[in-house]
């Protein structure tokens, strides 16, 4: 069975639900500087960042918004789709985003999140790392030198443990939202590392080789982020 694009599974989830609609309403939670999804002609699109400087780079969205994503401020049951790419693990408390979300979602509409999966040895050591050695790392390993500055796309990073694959599950569950697609996979940060160091390319490998016998194929430490599809059951849909 060939393995899943778990970008290309989110886009066609999107893709279903948007075309439905003349002109969907799509929710950019936390847009930085660019959309990772592609929408259809006619959607409206806005892009709501809490950081001014992220704003000034998104030349994608039709409107920008400055705003906290644990306080959208969009009306109640008015958005076709809400996409929240590499935010969640810089908040405090995530859950408020997730409610936020469910909040803002029509009957029918979806959430896609993007994130790091804290299981992950990735995730292990950024959880349990501080932000200057993710600055270090970024420059000095991974050749980003744009990090710590304004026009990074990297900041410091909470990844609270409720951000695990199960507590997003319970997560979506409380706030009425149901599972369409939790996929696994392995990042650009890990690849990156893989074609810049041999060295790690092979350590990665072995680790997830490893990994990957001892829990049976149940538990692989090198799919280091994830792609969460959520959507709010339409009225009737039980």
């Amino acid at each position: 069975m060939p393995a899943v694009d778990p970008l290309a599974r989110a886009q066609a989830l999107v893709t279903r639900t948007l075309t439905v609609e003349p002109a969907p309403r799509v929710i950019e939670a936390g847009c930085g500087a660019r959309a990772h999804l592609a929408y259809p002609a006619g959607a409206r699109v806005v892009g709501i960042d809490i950081l001014r400087s992220q704003l000034l780079r998104n030349g994608e969205a039709c409107r920008l918004a400055q705003g906290d994503v644990t306080a959208l401020p969009v009306a109640s049951a008015s958005a076709d789709l809400v996409v929240c790419w590499d935010v969640l693990e810089h908040l405090p408390a995530p859950e408020r985003a997730i409610a936020e979300m469910a909040r803002v979602l029509r009957p029918g509409g979806l959430a896609v999140v993007a994130l790091p999966n804290i299981l992950s040895l990735k995730g292990l050591v950024t959880r349990f790392t501080p932000w200057w050695f993710h600055v270090w790392v970024y420059r000095r390993v991974l050749g980003d030198r744009s990090v710590g500055t304004d026009g990074s796309d990297q900041f410091p990073t909470a990844l609270r443990w409720v951000l695990r694959p199960s507590g997003l599950r319970h997560l979506a569950t409380t706030h009425g939202l149901s599972v369409e697609a939790l996929h696994l996979y392995e990042g650009p940060v890990p690849q990156h590392l893989r074609r810049r160091h041999r060295a790690a390319d092979v350590a990665l490998s072995i680790a997830g080789a490893v990994t990957r016998t001892l829990s049976a194929g149940h538990y692989d430490t090198t799919l280091s982020d994830m792609i969460v599809v959520l959507s709010r059951p339409a009225a009737g849909r039980a």
